[in-house]
């Protein structure tokens, strides 16, 4: 029997929630796979089914998030790729994921760009996805669906380029409020850089810090955020600039 297997990286949760609500529109068993936690070999059958979701980082998909999903391998699996953005843009994004699956012998069918709440500037794309995000990606859901049944792969041209841009590596400073801070570990275990010490969870190494917002959205206390003179320069600017709404795109 067929399986609907979720396959996302989510730091702060969003990409989740789009991968989750199209995953319910199929009637099969359900299995997730979450790549913040999960980072070893796996193979899949030919008759499941993967929907894969990745946010965007600066045009890419993140450079931890591709490694271990270059780990997982079908054998000419059904794939649905997603990449979601926060209203800014999705560069090469959706082009790599696409092809990366290709090249692990997944059969992709579909594939969208999808529009979230931004992670880091909160301003940009708030309440997003509304009513509106989720009636479109429930009907390309319902075409994916279709199309699996008729056994079509994806036919249409990806956006994108190649090689793709390089990878970026923001120079936003993460802080923590030693005095709000509840030392519950709880960032420790989630970071999948490993950039905050296992025995002094207010410290962040920078050099390795991806600034996915992985330890800030699993902070309860709020003790974590993006601080200094970078952050507070760009945020304004940047929510100026992307405050015109986008709509979800897909292809089939």
């Amino acid at each position: 029997m067929s399986k609907v297997i979720s396959i996302f990286f989510s730091p702060s949760g969003t990409t989740k929630k789009v991968i989750s609500k199209i995953a319910g529109n199929f009637k099969q068993e359900k299995e997730t796979c979450d790549l913040l936690h999960f980072n070893d070999n796996k193979s899949f059958d030919e008759k499941d089914i993967a929907i894969v979701g990745m946010p965007v980082f600066a045009g890419r998909i993140p450079k931890t998030a591709r490694e271990r999903l270059s780990k997982l391998t079908g054998n000419n699996t059904k794939a649905i790729a997603v990449v979601n953005y926060g209203n800014a843009h999705v560069t090469d994004a959706l082009l790599e994921l696409v092809e990366l699956l290709k090249e692990n012998n997944f059969d992709v069918i579909a594939a969208a760009s999808t529009i979230s709440h931004h992670s880091i500037f909160d301003g940009v794309a708030v309440g997003r996805p509304d009513q509106d995000d989720v009636e479109k990606i429930n009907g390309f859901a319902q075409k994916c669906i279709e199309k699996i049944e008729s056994g079509e792969s994806l036919q249409s041209e990806i956006p994108g380029n190649k090689p793709y841009v390089d990878y970026k590596q923001l120079p936003f400073t993460i802080s923590c409020d030693e005095s709000v801070c509840a030392f519950c570990y709880d960032c420790v275990s989630i970071c999948p850089e490993k950039a905050i010490p296992d025995d002094d969870p207010v410290d962040t190494d920078l050099d390795l810090c991806s600034r996915c917002t992985a330890c800030i959205h699993i902070c309860e206390e709020n003790a974590r955020s993006f601080t200094g003179d970078a952050f507070e320069t760009k945020k304004p600017a940047f929510e100026e600039a992307n405050s015109e709404r986008k709509e979800p795109e897909f292809y089939l």
